[in-house]
Order: C-alpha cells, then sequence, then structure tokens
C-alpha cells in the first residue's frame, strides 16, 4: 500500500469512527476503499477474513478504543 491509499484508509477510519463506536462499541474495523465492510471482536478474525474475503484489496484494520495499540500498516503477501 502506497503512502496516499494508507492515508485515506486512515482519513476514512477516522471519519467513520464516531458511528462504529456508536453502532458496535469497542471492535476491530475493517476498512476496504474508505467503506466499513465489517467488524470483529479479535484482530485474528478481522486478518483471517480480510485475507479471505479481500485478498486483492489494500485494507486497514484498527481498534475502535485508543488505549489498543495497533500497527500503522501491515501488509501480508500470501
Amino acid at each position: 500500500m502506497d503512502a496516499a491509499a494508507l492515508d485515506r484508509e486512515i482519513e476514512a477510519y477516522q471519519s467513520l469512527l464516531p458511528s462504529i463506536r456508536t453502532a458496535h462499541g469497542s471492535v476491530w474495523a475493517l476498512i476496504v476503499h474508505e467503506k466499513l465492510v465489517k467488524t470483529f471482536s479479535d484482530f485474528s478474525q478481522a486478518a483471517r477474513y480480510a485475507t479471505a474475503h479481500h485478498r486483492d484489496d489494500q485494507v486497514l484494520i484498527r481498534h475502535t478504543d485508543e488505549r489498543i495499540e495497533t500497527a500503522p500498516f501491515v501488509e501480508i503477501s500470501c
């Protein structure tokens, strides 16, 4: 994922964050093409789903709780 694409995904996540928190609470959010795809209770579920359903897409997985540390970007090539 290039820096500009990562910035767009992060910006989309930040703008969606209030509505994600309201609707889903403290969860891992999967963002693809600047849209919320699905939420998960743990990171491994989100990563497995992203690999299974969005293998060819650039994705962002972030936790809605700011106290949970997340890597800024992880790319997995299969």
